[in-house]
């Protein structure tokens, strides 16, 4: 009889596939699920695996994680309110870090909230204790950082406070207070971004060996590259070529999808025969992308910023800021102009949209690019869509666009958006019930290291809606436990058009899932960030396994 690799069996595997929602057993065969329970009776196989009982579904499927930015912070200060919840205890990391830093080199933090310490980093006090060092503090919204007068000068701006762009580079006044938003804040992190390619492999291996952990099997680097001048939202304009080299020499174990940002795709000029255009990109590519482990998805744009940043554009003010709708970083036309290229190229769009201004911008630019183009099934994804009316919700189901909004923000920015959008618009921030319970899928994802990076953590978001006020970000939002985890595994997997590969554990799919140590179902929600992962399996490889199991 036919010999497979491996048996798992002894678990309580929830499959996310109707037609055999529960099983005992998966049988494994060259990384994929050959058979389950009765039909593994008299089967050989090489290897058993005893899973002890345990909760199993398929892997987690962050598809929004910024992969390379986790890695570089997980080798940078930690400056969330987690671990620096003072202006004092920010500033003494600072300088530590500057005192150990070799001469001339950046240091480099990530993670502050100006909610939790009271107020920005004051850009003279990083002058003082930076001791001539270039400085970057990254936002925790990636949408904003604060900077030294030496970082200024890195980029060639001798004067700072001659810098005329009030919406992102902010001034008191008239002088630069070293707060900088969105593009000039990407421009700068390029700049500061600029390593060995020794410590940018390190980082990516940082990055796998962590979400391994957290049972993370699949992710979707949520802006890959930069353009020639390293301008973008990734690390080099070299980053899938980075990302190849990680996967041969092993550091990754994932199955990783690149989203390319904007900024790093180009015209190709005119072509001959009846390919008259093109808009593609260069990042290094090269041979690599076989096995199944490592592949292109959509493109990312950005259109405006984060609320924690007051960067997102809405179309009514800030809570108490009647001057203030945010941030849109395009011309409506000139965006709209690139949206109906790229579709017609082929391109799938991971639009960044938060505010409600910007999501009707984006809408609008996608039904315009269809209609000049029609195209079938293309899955355009609305990434994150913060704060959305029920008419934007129809329309969005209607138009058969995804909308990936983070359970992650919940706990962790929830209060924020309270302060700053009050309690009703609060309530339909990052809205998941609304699209899911009229028949809509949705995928799963952090944005990490935007929010914390674990899967249980966003879970329990998406369960209770609670921020850590206590307060309920609209009850017609929260998901059940069987909803949240089906958006983590199916849905993420139907986003990135995946679904015939993965999302559930079915014969002929990947043998990618994930081992807990206790029943989501079985736990108070707001416990399920408890919940710890005991082992995480890729093709049929334990990658993971926890101390204790």
């Amino acid at each position: 009889m036919f010999t497979i690799d491996t048996i798992f069996e002894n678990a309580d595997i929830h499959t996310m596939d109707p037609a055999h929602p529960r099983a005992r057993r998966i049988g494994v065969y060259d990384g994929k699920i050959v058979a389950l329970d009765d039909d593994l009776d008299g089967v050989p196989a090489r290897h058993h695996v005893d899973l002890g009982g345990r909760f199993v579904c398929p892997g987690f499927n962050d598809v929004h994680l910024h992969f390379s930015l986790l890695g570089a912070n997980l080798n940078q200060v930690d400056l969330r309110k987690q671990t620096a919840s003072t202006l004092d205890e920010v500033y003494r990391r600072i300088e530590e870090a500057a005192e150990r830093t070799p001469d001339g080199e950046w240091v480099l933090g990530w993670g502050f909230d100006q909610f939790s310490l009271g107020a920005f980093p004051d850009i003279a006090v990083l002058d003082r204790i930076s001791h001539g060092h270039p400085l970057l503090i990254l936002h925790l919204s990636n949408h904003a950082a604060v900077i030294n007068t030496e970082a200024f000068r890195r980029a060639g701006y001798e004067h700072p406070d001659d810098i005329d762009q009030p919406d992102l580079v902010i001034k008191e006044h008239g002088h630069v207070t070293g707060l900088v938003k969105d593009k000039m804040c990407f421009m700068f992190t390029g700049l500061a971004n600029r390593v060995s390619e020794a410590t940018l492999l390190h980082q990516l291996e940082l990055a796998a060996r962590y979400t391994l952990s957290l049972g993370i099997t699949s992710f979707t680097d949520g802006g890959t590259g930069t353009d020639r001048n390293w301008e973008g939202i990734g690390q080099t304009p070299d980053d899938i070529g980075l990302f190849q080299e990680a996967y041969d020499r092993g550091l990754i174990h994932q199955r990783g999808t690149l989203m390319p940002y904007f900024s790093a795709l180009h015209d190709l000029g005119q072509l001959t025969g009846d390919l008259k255009h093109g808009f593609g990109l260069d990042l290094g590519i090269r041979t690599g992308f076989e096995g199944g482990l490592l592949d292109i998805g959509p493109f990312k744009i950005i259109l405006d910023g984060a609320f924690s940043s007051l960067s997102a554009y809405l179309n009514e003010p800030y809570l108490n800021m009647p001057d203030n709708k945010g941030v849109f970083s395009w011309d409506p036309q000139e965006f709209a102009r690139q949206v109906a290229i790229l579709h017609r190229e082929g391109w799938r769009m991971a639009i960044h949209a938060i505010g409600d201004h910007a999501i009707d911008i984006a809408l609008d630019a996608i039904e315009h690019a269809q209609q000049l183009y029609p195209r079938t099934d293309v899955r355009h994804r609305l990434e994150h869509c913060g704060l959305s009316s029920d008419a934007t919700v129809e329309r969005i189901i209607r138009d058969g666009i995804i909308v990936n909004p983070q359970g992650s923000f919940m706990k962790n920015n929830g209060d924020a958006y309270v302060r700053l959008l009050g309690e009703e618009r609060a309530r339909r921030a990052y809205r998941m019930g609304s699209f899911v319970h009229r028949g809509a899928i949705i995928p799963g994802s952090t944005d990490a290291p935007c929010a914390p990076v674990s899967p249980m953590i966003s879970i329990e978001g998406m369960v209770t809606r609670k921020t850590a006020g206590g307060f309920v970000l609209g009850e017609n939002e929260r998901l059940t436990v069987d909803e949240a985890l089906r958006a983590y595994t199916y849905g993420s997997a139907y986003a990135s058009k995946k679904e015939q590969v993965l999302g559930t554990l079915s014969p002929r799919k990947y043998a990618d899932f994930v081992a807990l140590d206790a029943d989501p179902h079985t736990v108070d929600p707001d416990s399920l960030h408890e919940i710890g992962v005991a082992a995480t399996v890729i093709g049929g490889q334990v990658r993971y396994e926890s101390a204790g199991r």
